[in-house]
């Protein structure tokens, strides 16, 4: 029996796009005249029949494909081409549930084969009409020789094609274990009450969405908070609880047979459950009697356990989910005709959703120091890519112009950042373990301990105060220390990371940026505007916070980005290999059109001198900058030669950063016994330096070889440091004086 057989014939107008298909279709088929059959007020289907070439003995697994099979071609008749045409079989009784990829139908309606995985409207507007009934006769042969599950035998979900009203959220992993383990809520019913909730958008349900399994030992203490609640939707809650209710077959049979109708209505439900051996409405009854049944629209999921793991599911279990209206005397009033709804199953964001939509694998628990509008956007791009070891120290309050660019919004004004932020991150995580979410709502200075759990910690705050709070800070050997700011009026984005065993350090990386303003061009223009503001802005990096801070939430966001990519790249490597980083995003819009770059610096770790004087002070040399004095010494030796340091001093941490030496200024001589440095174009070699690193980098102190390998100060040595130490407190500037011996460094710092 064909279903064609029952059509009239379509007698109405048809589009050009419409008439053009049916041609085609009849030249791909050989009709000279195809027929144009009315399916219903919105389609039209064309009946062809497609050649399959069976095996020799016919179909496989007694599928009763035929070699000569009756289909019918469905068109739009207003919305072809840009909606997909459907092949629909014309025989009655067509084997649907022997087969898979078929969209679920009527029990009146013709099966509808599924010929593409994803949209079939996108697919179709990739290809041809022939390429498209192509398919459809691959489809056909591949069904009558056992070839239509190409997912590794794995079995194939009921298609919901249709609009099926609302949808249930929820993780198929956590239901699965309770129903593969037959974890029931009372012993004589093969089901689970889960906690759910109806979610809530302006007073409607938007959506279902379960979380997970209430013991029974649980059920009136729940049943308690939840009664509390009221049963009417109200928009005073986001989220109204319910319970969902889980069966399954108790036999635990498999079933291998494809769904090609869903119940719409009680009847058709019960007689759905009847067959796999439950009495749903005595179950509801019971369940009813109990106090579940809170709300008039109850989901409900049935456990199907099929032959084979659920395609895209680590299980064998497939869900059908349904939604029962009820009516408003509750369960004893239903009659057959309460209307059933069929609900689509969606996964909850989830950690591990996260990490696979992300690409990004590994990570870390991390502490940020700083939740303004730089540190909220890595927060969130950390969190969002599964990251759920998240601790977020922050004494700030949402103020209004933090709007600008921070990441949350008004209806967070005046919460606490931190706070506020791991909320958000809460909400994006319902079925996750969000517990080491953690807040820290006082200032850095004050954390302590806290840093034992985390092994990233991400400075955002722009605060030399906590840069040099965190260097006196014993931090644990397994945490790295990153700090991350925006400088230039956000035309440049600056992100460090120590080496291994702190080495290089901060302050190293942070003064070495302006350093390289010597020969890097971005850097010399952040560091020559920087230095012509007005000395109440900060000389390195900016803060976000401020209201006098001009600069757009798009700007900030692209160099968050960077920032945030180069993170996930550098937790990727192992220890050994941490050498320092100082990576920079630029954006020049100057010449109009953005102009965006980014460089990456690897920075070796620096030798480090302990003042021979007595004093504090601490020396750290630049990678590089030790073998070039001894190799000054040796060539001019045994002659003494010398020069100067070029670098920084830091007196808060007591400590002179040294990126460069001159060699022999012009003037300068030695002889075995002593070096006289010259003076000639050094002042000027000098202010060069200044100016280019915007007055951060400059003449740091002296250095001059003991190529006789005298260990100490010699006594003109002293005589001149006295003369220096005058000299420099004027400035001020500790004299610092380093020795080179043929195989040792000697340091020494007076203030």
């Amino acid at each position: 029996m064909l279903y064609s057989s029952s059509l009239q014939t379509y007698v109405g107008k048809l589009s050009v796009e419409v008439q053009a298909a049916i041609q085609e279709i009849g030249q791909y088929f050989g009709i000279c005249d195809p027929k144009v059959l009315t399916l219903d007020q919105w389609n039209v289907v064309v009946p062809v029949t497609y050649e399959v070439s069976l095996p020799s003995r016919g179909a496989v697994n007694g599928i009763a494909i035929v070699s000569a099979e009756p289909m019918l071609i469905l068109l739009s008749l207003n919305n072809y081409p840009h909606t997909a045409p459907f092949i629909l079989s014309d025989r009655k009784d067509f084997p649907s549930e022997r087969l898979s990829h078929l969209y679920l139908t009527k029990d009146n309606e013709p099966a509808k084969l599924c010929l593409v995985r994803n949209s079939p409207h996108e697919w179709f507007a990739t290809i041809k009409l022939r390429d498209f009934l192509d398919v459809g006769g691959q489809w056909l042969y591949k069904a009558a020789t056992g070839q239509l599950n190409e997912d590794g035998y794995e079995f194939d979900p009921t298609r919901l094609e249709r609009n099926v009203g609302s949808k249930h959220i929820y993780r198929y992993d956590i239901i699965n274990e309770v129903v593969s383990k037959d974890q029931r809520f009372v012993t004589e019913l093969p089901m689970a009450l889960f906690i759910g909730a109806q979610l809530l958008k302006a007073e409607k349900i938007s959506a279902y969405q379960t979380y997970g399994p209430v013991p029974f030992i649980l059920f009136n203490k729940i049943h308690g908070t939840i009664a509390r609640f009221p049963k009417q939707v109200s928009e005073d809650h986001k989220a109204n609880p319910m319970f969902t209710f889980v069966f399954w077959d108790a036999d635990g049979e498999t079933d291998d047979l494809y769904l090609t109708s869903l119940p719409e209505n009680y009847g058709q439900l019960k007689a759905f459950f009847n067959k796999r051996g439950i009495n749903l409405h005595q179950a509801l009854l019971k369940l009813d009697n109990l106090g579940a049944i809170r709300k008039r629209r109850q989901p409900i999921i049935f456990a199907i356990k099929r032959p084979s793991k659920i395609i895209g599911y680590n299980g064998y279990y497939e869900f059908i989910n349904f939604k029962i209206t009820l009516p408003s005397g509750g369960v004893s009033a239903i009659d057959k005709n309460t209307k059933v709804e069929n609900q689509n199953h969606i996964e909850p964001f989830s950690k591990d959703m996260a990490n696979y939509l992300s690409a990004r694998g590994q990570t870390m628990a991390t502490l940020y120091i700083g939740a303004g509008s730089l540190g909220s956007k890595l927060i969130l791009h950390d969190a969002r890519s599964g990251n759920l070891q998240i601790g977020i120290c922050d004494d700030n309050k949402m103020l209004p112009h933090n709007l600008i660019r921070h990441e949350l919004f008004a209806d967070q004004l005046g919460q606490n950042k931190a706070e506020a932020l791991a909320t958000v991150i809460e909400q994006f995580y319902p079925a996750d373990n969000t517990n080491n979410i953690a807040t820290f709502e006082f200032s850095a200075i004050f954390l302590d301990r806290e840093f034992h759990e985390y092994q990233q910690i991400i400075d955002t705050t722009a605060s030399v105060q906590v840069m040099n709070f965190l260097l006196a800070k014993q931090l644990p050997r397994n945490a790295r220390y990153y700090k991350a700011e925006i400088a230039d009026a956000g035309a440049l984005g600056l992100l460090y990371a120590e080496g291994q065993n702190r080495n290089p350090r901060m302050d190293d990386l942070v003064n070495l940026a302006c350093f390289y303003a010597t020969t890097n061009e971005q850097l010399r223009t952040w560091r020559m505007n920087d230095a012509q503001r007005e000395v109440t802005h900060l000389n390195v990096g900016l803060g976000c916070s401020s209201t006098t801070s001009v600069m757009a939430d798009d700007t900030l966001g692209f160099h968050a980005s960077v920032f945030s990519r180069i993170l996930a790249t550098a937790a990727t490597r192992e220890s050994q290999e941490m050498s320092g980083i100082l990576a920079m995003s630029s954006l020049d819009e100057t010449k109009g059109f953005p102009d965006i770059n980014t460089e990456y610096f690897e920075v070796q770790a620096f030798d480090i001198l302990t003042c021979k004087a007595g004093s504090e002070w601490q020396v750290r040399l630049m990678g590089g900058i030790k073998e070039l004095l001894f190799e000054k010494s040796e060539q001019q030796a045994p002659k003494e030669t010398g020069g100067v340091l070029i670098g920084i001093a830091n007196y808060k941490t007591k400590t002179i950063h040294i990126f460069d030496i001159i060699a022999e200024p012009q003037g300068s001589h030695g002889t075995c016994c002593e070096f006289v440095r010259g003076a000639n174009s050094l002042p000027a070699e000098i202010d060069e330096i200044k100016q280019k690193t915007g007055d951060v980098i400059g003449y740091i102190g002296e250095w001059h070889t003991h190529p006789m390998n005298l260990k100490r100060l010699s006594t003109k040595d002293e005589k001149t440091i006295t003369e220096l130490k005058e000299l420099n407190r004027t400035v001020p500037i500790p004299t610092c004086a380093l020795i080179v011996t043929p195989d040792e460094l000697l340091v020494y710092v007076h203030e």
